[in-house]
């Protein structure tokens, strides 16, 4: 039942307990990358023995957009990627008008520099491992742009939404695009139709339901009549939006903590919900207020059954190992029934 929590212990983690330099030298180079998250696997299996959280034995995950880290689709339309030593790249956005924005078009996938630099290291990638998976954490059409467009675009939502609209469609069929194009490239022939497909609705909780109806939805509407089965990661509170999110008719969701758990399975019973367990709640927190937490989301995020794993997001330097090991033996220690155990 142990590995029903996963984690992700962000860059900020392990450069305070290995000393490891994210900066620009960590991504560009393919295969330094991919070896450099083997080590870093094994560092947390040796740091954390008898749980999966690391393996012993490392598999190389070859992947050909990690250059940029979440950041491939914003690098294609001209950000620049920064890179910081405790950090994952993040893009500096560019300052356009809202009539530069109007004519904002999709990149040619065939002569964009950011995609034929994710081929050569894929080339790489192939010669050394034998193989290359394609996967591309694109977000989606408003997470995109947000990060290439920054407040200008929550501007462009409130004055100009027709113009807003317009960017969210370039960013979503440049994202399908994506999917079946550049999986073609690498691995050939690709599938005919896209059976399963995510967006990450991180930014949301910034605009009222009310905007997110009229300007946002119609692109995420649009996105979910091209694929057959589809998740929301949503990692803010959800409970505004639970109500908008029937539209689009998700079989799966990911919700940040500090929701509603009940308020949400009245709108969606039958979704097969991961639920994220904020920094907060866990970094420097007793095992008893560990506990507490764990409790309220397994139980009320409920049944069983239609929960398929809880997960930390960006543990940062103040997640001790205590922490962690708490948070990890947790729902075992509780007996709380889960999916492992019913």
């Amino acid at each position: 039942m142990r590995d029903y929590v996963l984690f992700d212990l962000a860059e900020d983690w392990h450069y305070h307990r290995y000393g490891v330099d994210f900066s620009e030298d960590f991504w560009t180079d393919p295969i330094r990358r991919t070896e450099s998250y083997r080590e870093l696997d094994y560092l947390r299996a040796k740091r954390f023995p008898g749980t999966e959280i690391g393996s012993l034995e490392p598999q190389p995950h070859p992947v050909a957009s990690g250059q940029y880290g979440h950041r491939f689709v914003p690098a294609m339309f001209g950000c620049k990627i920064s890179y910081l030593p405790n950090q994952a790249p993040s893009a500096e956005p560019l300052r356009w008008s809202f009539d530069q924005m109007a004519a904002l078009d999709m990149p040619d996938l065939r002569t964009n520099e950011v995609v034929r630099r994710a081929l050569d290291d894929a080339k790489r990638m192939k010669e050394k491992y034998g193989f290359v998976e394609s996967w591309i954490n694109t977000g989606s059409p408003l997470n995109a742009a947000i990060s290439i467009f920054a407040e200008d675009f929550i501007a462009c939502c409130a004055i100009e939404p027709e113009i807003a609209q317009h960017v969210l469609m370039v960013m979503a069929k440049t994202m399908i695009r994506l999917r079946y194009e550049f999986e073609d490239y690498l691995n050939p022939p690709s599938r005919t139709e896209i059976t399963h497909y995510a967006i990450g609705n991180c930014p949301a909780i910034m605009f009222s339901p009310e905007m997110y109806r009229e300007v946002i939805l119609p692109t995420d509407l649009w996105v979910r009549m091209q694929v057959k089965d589809f998740n929301i990661h949503h990692c803010g509170i959800f409970d505004r939006y639970a109500e908008l999110y029937t539209a689009l008719n998700p079989q799966s969701l990911d919700v940040g903590g500090g929701s509603d758990y009940r308020h949400l399975r009245r709108y969606f019973p039958d979704a097969i919900c991961s639920y994220i367990v904020n920094p907060e709640f866990f970094e420097g927190k007793s095992r008893e207020e560990i506990d507490k937490v764990i409790y309220g989301i397994v139980t009320e995020g409920g049944p069983p059954e239609k929960i398929s794993h809880l997960h930390t997001y960006g543990a940062g330097r103040n997640a001790t190992d205590e922490n962690i090991m708490d948070l990890y033996t947790s729902i075992e220690r509780q007996g709380l029934n889960t999916p492992k155990s019913v």
